[in-house]
């Protein structure tokens, strides 16, 4: 059952991504660089309508007013005039959840990869489960980099320990935290305040899981696919993100081809689901001796350029 249609979303957006510099010369808002033509963030976005969740918030920060008018009025915005960590930034948000008694998912801006299906099923878990938190986790073969998943002896989850604060002990954990939530409400915005600072002087969202299994509620927990963890911090994180969502492009995508009277072909393509470019017609004629396109308009030509990329 999809259990979508009872939650809202937020999504951090406040970050500057210095590991890419700027644009020509000057800071450029970490969300919008573009990931196959596009604003990574707007990946997400797609993603979180996809799963049927259309009530977003983004946290926005720095660069915030280039990610309004790039975004546009779809979204409600909160600005995080500081940035003292993902849960200092989920906090912002609070006044504008005051009446909210639904549940949230909460995800980052900059992790294009997190398909709808695993929005829908972390949905659906943290209703099943009743849970005031609910996660999604992978194992890797490297986890370095990302937050320890610890459990107990009879596998339930008791921390998630970022990397620059884990033991040797816990560095060895291959179970790490995905980066996307959801949470009830009502319990995220009446606890957040007892969030602790960390090691490195930030509020971590994930210390909400503490502070859930202290107040003896329930954690849930699901396990997705490793490729939809990798976020975009670096160039070389963007080349593969951009390799993935060609290969998921092309899975989706299946080519069909009629034999025409007068002896041309019609090519056209069948998607599985919503392609995430804009397609007008997405049909072109090939000439069955010199294979030469003939298109009906400039749109289409675009088109078919989002095809093969």
């Amino acid at each position: 059952m999809n259990q979508t249609a009872r939650f809202a979303a937020i999504v951090l957006a406040a970050g500057r991504g210095s590991r890419f510099g700027g644009e020509a010369g000057r800071p450029f808002p970490k969300v919008l660089r573009p990931v196959l033509g596009r604003p990574m963030v707007r990946w997400v976005l797609d993603a979180l309508r996809g799963a049927g969740i259309d009530d977003i918030t983004l946290i926005v920060g720095f660069g915030a007013d280039q990610v309004r008018r790039e975004i546009g009025p779809s979204v409600r915005y909160v600005v995080q005039t500081e940035q003292k960590g993902s849960g200092h930034a989920v906090a912002c948000a609070k006044d504008t959840f005051d009446a909210y008694r639904g549940s949230l998912v909460v995800m980052c801006g900059d992790s294009p990869l997190f398909t709808s299906e695993t929005i829908r099923r972390i949905a659906d878990q943290h209703v099943l489960a009743g849970a005031v938190v609910t996660l999604a986790s992978a194992r890797l073969d490297d986890p370095t980099g990302y937050g320890r998943i610890v459990r107990d002896s009879h596998g339930r989850i008791v921390a998630i320990v970022e990397e620059k604060c884990a033991s040797d002990r816990e560095k060895a954990i291959r179970e790490v935290n995905g980066g996307i939530y959801a949470f009830d409400a009502r319990w995220l915005f009446g606890s957040i305040d007892k969030m602790a600072i960390n090691e490195v002087g930030e509020y971590n969202l994930t210390d909400m899981v503490r502070v859930a299994i202290e107040q003896g509620r329930t954690v849930s927990a699901i396990e997705c696919d490793p490729s939809e963890l990798l976020g975009v911090n670096t160039p070389d994180q963007l080349a593969e993100v951009e390799a993935t969502l060609r290969g998921r492009r092309s899975m989706k995508m299946t080519k069909r081809k009629i034999r025409l009277e007068d002896g041309r072909y019609l090519i056209y393509f069948e998607f599985s689901e919503k392609p995430a470019f804009q397609i007008s017609d997405c049909i072109s004629r090939i000439d069955a001796e010199d294979g030469g396109y003939d298109y009906g308009s400039d749109t289409d030509k675009e088109a078919d350029k989002g095809v093969r990329a």
